[in-house]
């Protein structure tokens, strides 16, 4: 007896709805999976992309259930198309704030690391940049105040102590009253001839590979005091984040700009100390969390992730969606006679051609 009419009707009807309900999902799916690779111009591409797919796969799939068996590869083809589609969209869209919180509490970790190297802990690169933050300090108080108020004679006490210390001559307050920014410009001058003192009487390789590991190391400490604590209310922000947005999302923007100032800080650094003791942050791992969407980082991401359950659920619900029930629908309904196809649960068979 033939297997299709064995079958009750309203199983058939059934069966063939489910088909065609992950197909839409898997349709959908892909279209937003490919919305950041934007065929044609435009993110809409992807709808183009994806019906193309879900036409051939609806026909190669009609044609497998039928019986024929050439057709089943074609529907597999399709089949897999949608696969990685749909994981290209539900794994970075489940793992976004995951991931954007590892990448935030990885940069904490290597703002701390950087800014606690053995050579910064020299207390002659301490005292240098403490007399440059003094001098930033002292000027800025300066110049906002058109004079030298309580803050700045404190900054400048703090500046000269270094420099007494090291037997140089200090520098001297200025005239009281309102001061000219020629004459603020002038003592800037001053306060930059004293560090450069400093730094003729305390190093041996020269002036400017002191200035350059000095910027590496006030960019570093610079990160260390203003942007950690921000990456650190990132790692504590359980919100959810919509992939379609996330590339403008500030926690991003955050990252990535540390990212590259992290990697500012670190050029100067090694020209400086002459050697490569602070690794640049590699691009193709840093960021990640600004790639999010996108096919090849996806991947990437899912190969360093396969040890953790949450990686291997969603692969198997994609799975599930775009080859179990298909394929658990097409065991059970195909037609094993190759010389005729069941159009429709009510339809007599008819003669194959395709």
């Amino acid at each position: 007896m033939d297997k299709n009419k064995s079958i009750p009707p309203i199983i058939q009807i059934g069966a063939w709805f489910l088909a065609l309900f992950v197909f839409a999902v898997g349709f959908w799916h892909t279209h937003l999976g490919l919305k950041e690779m934007k065929p044609f111009g435009s993110e809409w591409g992807g709808i183009v992309i994806a019906g193309i797919v879900l036409l051939l796969l609806l026909i190669t799939y009609w044609f497998a259930v039928n019986g024929n068996k050439i057709a089943l590869y074609f529907y597999l083809l399709c089949g897999f198309v949608f696969f990685v589609c749909n994981l290209n969209y539900f794994y970075p869209s489940y793992m976004a704030r995951t991931i954007v919180k590892e990448e935030a509490d990885t940069l904490i970790r290597i703002i701390d690391d950087y800014s606690s190297s053995t050579i910064f802990k020299n207390d002659f690169y301490t005292k240098v940049s403490g007399l440059e933050l003094n001098r930033d300090d002292y000027v800025k108080q300066v110049r906002d105040n058109h004079g030298e108020g309580i803050k700045a004679k404190a900054a400048l006490r703090s500046f000269n102590d270094v420099l007494i210390t090291s037997g140089l001559p200090s520098v001297s307050e200025m005239r009281g009253g309102l001061l000219s920014e020629n004459e603020i410009i002038a003592q800037e001058k001053a306060l930059n001839s004293s560090i450069e003192a400093f730094g003729k009487n305390n190093i041996v390789d020269g002036i400017v590979a002191l200035g350059n590991v000095l910027a590496g190391y006030n960019k570093l400490n610079k990160l260390k005091n203003d942007v950690v604590p921000k990456l650190r209310e990132v790692v504590s922000d359980d919100s959810s984040l919509k992939l379609d947005s996330i590339k403008f999302h500030p926690q991003v923007i955050l990252i990535k700009n540390t990212v590259s100032d992290i990697n500012s800080a670190v050029t100067p650094f090694n020209k400086g100390s002459g050697n490569e003791s602070l690794k640049i942050l590699d691009k193709e791992k840093f960021p990640r969390s600004d790639k999010l969407g996108e096919i090849q980082n996806t991947f990437i991401t899912i190969k360093e992730r396969l040890n953790q359950v949450s990686t291997w659920a969603i692969i198997f619900l994609c799975l599930f969606i775009d080859f179990v029930v298909p394929l658990a629908i097409y065991i059970l309904l195909r037609n094993r006679n190759a010389d005729s196809v069941v159009f429709w649960p009510f339809d007599k068979a008819k003669p194959q051609k395709f």
